[in-house]
């Protein structure tokens, strides 16, 4: 039974899901909306009329939700990084092992049978913006840190030093970043099932297993 971080929300035994207000619907149409402007645009090149056109609101209410533009991108770049680790984290819970929970992160993330390079795209900009905008290195480093702890938490059951799962943390994440960005950038050379191949050996000299 999964629990604590892949654990639903449950009443008498059962699963739930909370509904949604129509504000939070609202929130979450523009955020959407925001992410989709920025893949197509750019995160510097992003403007509230372009998302409010995209959503069917006006900029008033974009403004009334974000109060600023520079806080409606960094809180699109958090929602897409929240949709992606609730994917991410039920893929992982699946493995019987911390290898076979790897293997399986590391497979989802370069699969062909999903898009993550939305998410990518946002990635990018954020790594790109965050050397200019306090709010968004903050977010970036947020983003850092959590990818790291997801993959400490795959390791942390096998036998390593407490330093060496946060080492293979930093490093495995780093690389996995590495492979994502050419693979993102289409190219010719990284295709989606080599930096899958290359991040598994990587893994598995690095662990030892």
């Amino acid at each position: 039974m999964p629990r604590g971080r892949f654990a639903a929300e449950q009443v008498d035994g059962r699963p739930v899901r909370r509904a949604a207000s129509g504000t939070e619907d609202r929130r979450d149409q523009i955020l959407r909306a925001a992410a989709d402007v920025i893949c197509e645009r750019g995160f510097a090149d992003t403007r509230i009329a372009q998302i409010a056109d995209r959503v069917g609101v006006s900029g008033a209410t974009i403004i009334y939700h974000f109060s600023t533009l520079d806080h409606l991108l960094v809180e699109a770049l958090k929602h897409a990084e929240e949709q992606f680790y609730a994917s991410a984290e039920q893929v992982v819970a699946d493995g019987a092992t911390p290898e076979e929970r790897l293997r399986r992160l590391v497979e989802w993330v370069f699969s062909t049978e999903h898009d993550n390079r939305r998410l990518w795209a946002l990635w990018l900009d954020t790594w790109s913006q965050a050397t200019r905008h306090e709010e968004v290195a903050a977010t970036r480093a947020a983003q850092d840190e959590r990818w790291r702890g997801m993959i400490a938490d795959i390791v942390r059951e096998l036998p390593l030093e407490p330093g060496d799962v946060e080492r293979f943390a930093v490093g495995f994440g780093a690389f996995l970043d590495g492979l994502t960005i050419q693979v993102a950038l289409d190219d010719p050379s990284m295709t989606p099932g080599f930096a899958c191949e290359l991040a598994l050996s990587y893994a598995k000299a690095a662990l030892g297993r």
